[in-house]
């Protein structure tokens, strides 16, 4: 029976097995997602990202939960996730079995999958930028075959472009595919590589050429530019090793991480650098390493190692085949039924868990003690119970911490704007988050005075001290949102 009759139908399955916890029903979005959905539904509001909420992520992810949103709610953006994650895993086997046959790429297919779940799932719904990269570097490895005509270069080069939209550190892949074919063609390799580069311009010109017309170009720049500039530069050597040494811990338990090392290892002891996508893994591990250390080293940042460990695992199967071929398909199946224990409990786990949707509970709080049309503001960095209960922050700063908090980015000014929005919007409900926030102070001036950041990285500056008093003095305290216990602040009557 041919691989591909059943490597198809079962890849498809497996994306959807994966995601089957990441389904809303029962889960509150995890943090970072309820920034990401509530700027989703701005956008579809007809608001404007950075202008409307700062955040500082390309404008990719946005645009990507806004068609989730559009198509069905949470459970839409949840469909998305399942087209992106069949997508790139039949990109991928369609890649690997051009390079190294059905039951290589089968293998290679089915052991970057069972990675995933442990670099994306958490107990909330999560919708990280990474994980929708995926389809983008596996479609950029498809197109990669030498020599590369202008077509499929262009198409490389736009499928890069795509990945900047999403976090300029998901361009390993497509790097990796540009040094090779330069190294390979040399001065042959240089118009294809022109061609990529003139690609990936496209996406990000219609970028720009929409954020102009929306007018908040100078914006997207500041807080997807240089904000992260800052953030990524507090990271001093010995964090950015330790983020590596946790990345190849997570990507273990599946057995991915020391087969993809051992293949890189033998293919470059053994100088084995052909066919052309081991080529692409041997130069895009080492970039990925590199790249996925810009920053604080997330479980969700390693999910752009997937697609060169992918390769390297399918290398390491085809040289199983063709150096063991009797016993190489039973050797496989037992691998790879191996490498999906730990995966499977997991992915079991996560799904037969509900958590207690405590946010879900304050997001019902607030929708019942405001009206539509009131503006509510969360301290802290809890959107989620914003695009919840369907209200608007009184500011763009959603969260606080990163804008008015980063060292080497919070101004001033940047708090002042805070207090005027404040002053001109008069927020009706006040929830005090910082206890379950990031490197959030509480909400009263003795605790301001006295809270020190736990992160170096992040410290208040003296003029949020005039937001806390304006606070004080415009609000009083009204008890604590049940579900949380957050402390609740209201307007005073006139």
């Amino acid at each position: 029976m041919r691989i591909g009759v059943v490597a198809v139908p079962l890849l498809v399955l497996a994306s959807i097995a994966v995601l089957v916890p990441n389904h809303p029903a029962g889960r509150d979005p995890a943090e970072d997602t309820g920034v990401f959905l509530y700027a989703a539904q701005r956008l579809l509001d007809g608001g404007a990202p950075y202008r409307d909420i700062w955040d500082h992520k390309p404008p990719g992810v946005y645009l990507i939960d806004a068609v989730g949103l559009a198509l069905g709610g949470r459970t839409g953006v949840w469909l998305v996730q399942v087209a992106f994650l069949a997508a790139a895993a039949l990109l991928g086997y369609r890649g690997l079995r051009r390079e190294f046959g059905g039951l290589a790429a089968f293998v290679g297919s089915l052991a970057w999958l069972a990675a995933l779940p442990r670099l994306f799932l958490e107990y909330g719904q999560t919708s990280f930028v990474e994980f929708y990269g995926l389809p983008i570097a596996f479609g950029a490895l498809a197109l990669c075959v030498g020599p590369l005509t202008r077509s499929r270069a262009l198409c490389i080069g736009a499928l890069g472009g795509a990945a900047m939209l999403l976090k300029p550190t998901l361009v390993g892949t497509v790097i990796a595919i540009a040094l090779v074919t330069l190294l390979r063609g040399r001065k042959g390799g240089i118009a294809p590589v022109a061609l990529i580069a003139v690609g990936a311009l496209l996406p990000l010109a219609i970028v720009v050429t929409w954020s102009t017309a929306g007018g908040f170009l100078g914006e997207m720049l500041d807080q997807a530019l240089v904000y992260n500039r800052a953030y990524a530069g507090f990271a001093p050597i010995g964090e950015r090793i330790d983020a590596v040494v946790s990345g190849l811990r997570l990507t273990l338990p599946s057995g991915l991480a020391p087969v993809a090392v051992a293949a890189w290892l033998y293919a470059v002891a053994t100088r084995r650098f052909q066919p052309t996508l081991l080529g692409v893994a041997l130069v895009a591990l080492p970039i990925e390493l590199v790249l996925s250390t810009w920053g604080r080293g997330y479980h969700y940042y390693f999910i752009a190692w997937l697609p060169a460990m992918a390769i390297l695992a399918a290398f390491a199967a085809s040289e199983v085949t063709r150096l063991v071929p009797r016993i190489a398909r039973p050797a496989l199946a037992v691998a790879v039924l191996g490498m999906w224990i730990v995966p499977s409990l997991l992915v079991v786990r996560l799904a037969l868990t509900t958590a207690e949707a405590k946010f879900s509970r304050a997001a019902a709080f607030v929708a019942s003690n405001t009206r539509p049309a009131d503006t509510v503001l969360i301290w802290g960095s809890h959107t989620e119970v914003l695009f919840l209960a369907d209200r608007r922050s009184p500011t763009r700063y959603v969260y606080q911490y990163a804008a008015l908090s980063t060292r080497g980015y919070s101004t001033p000014a940047r708090v002042a704007e805070f207090l005027a929005d404040l002053k001109r919007q008069r927020p009706s409900l006040i929830l005090d988050a910082s206890r379950e926030s990031f490197v959030t102070p509480p909400l009263d001036l003795v605790g301001l005075r006295a809270w020190v950041s736990p992160e170096p990285q992040y410290a208040p500056l003296p003029e949020l001290a005039e937001v806390v008093a304006f606070i004080e003095t415009a609000y009083e305290r009204a008890g604590t949102e049940p579900a949380t216990g957050w402390p609740i602040w209201r307007l005073k009557t006139p």
